[in-house]
């Protein structure tokens, strides 16, 4: 399990040198690169950066009181506004075990994931966490009349899950990354919250998307 605390990473925004926290994003060929839903980070890379782990293995204790990081720079290199998805690159290359990217094919309707990924950091908790999440469907959305694979599992996820790594441990392969709650909009917030999010489903993107877009860079 250690590998995740080294691939996993929250993804920031800086601002008069304070890092504002905006989701979960993971490392992917070699290290050089990085994937996350576009909504995430929106179309600007301006200030842009990837907050380095201060743990080496996830059994650790995190220590929420550190406020200091590193950072590397990242700058969107390919962005596929009908997936949701955003290529990142950076200057250097970090030191990872690559995980194969895989698809939502390679995981079964009531089969066990990991959701691996930073919930709350949005609020400024930056704390690593791994879910366990069944595979409740596959589905098809469409957009502009693009239809795409999906996974929907059943968890539900919190600000900052977005990006999150799905990983299949059976055969040992990124098979998804998660979107956000499975719902439509309510038309209402309760303290910012759509109502009709507050259920276990959770939709997640196939990897073989992500695995197109990288075979281009």
């Amino acid at each position: 399990m250690d590998i995740f605390s080294q691939i996993v990473f929250v993804i920031g925004r800086k601002t008069n040198h304070i890092i504002n926290m905006l989701g979960t994003c993971f490392a992917i060929k070699s290290g050089k690169y990085f994937v996350v839903p576009r909504h995430v980070i929106g179309d600007s890379d301006e200030n842009l950066s990837i907050i380095l782990p201060n743990i080496r293995g996830i059994n650790e204790y995190q220590d929420t009181t550190i406020k200091s990081c590193n950072l590397i720079d990242v700058k969107i290199v390919a962005s596929d506004p009908f997936r949701d998805i955003s290529i990142l690159e950076s200057s250097i290359s970090i030191t990872m075990i690559e995980i194969p990217l895989g698809s939502t094919d390679d995981i079964k309707v009531m089969e066990q994931s990991l959701i691996i990924g930073f919930p709350h950091c949005t609020e400024g908790r930056k704390v690593l966490t791994v879910q366990e999440a069944d595979v409740g469907a596959k589905i098809l959305l469409e957009s502009n009349n693009i239809k795409s694979k999906y996974i929907v599992v059943n968890t539900q996820t919190r600000p900052g899950q977005s990006g999150s790594l799905v990983y299949e441990p059976k055969r040992n392969k990124i098979v998804a990354m998660l979107i956000g709650a499975f719902a439509p909009d309510a038309g209402i917030s309760l303290g910012g919250i759509n109502p009709r999010e507050l259920h276990q489903t959770t939709h997640c993107i196939s990897a073989e998307y992500i695995q197109n877009m990288i075979k281009e860079k």
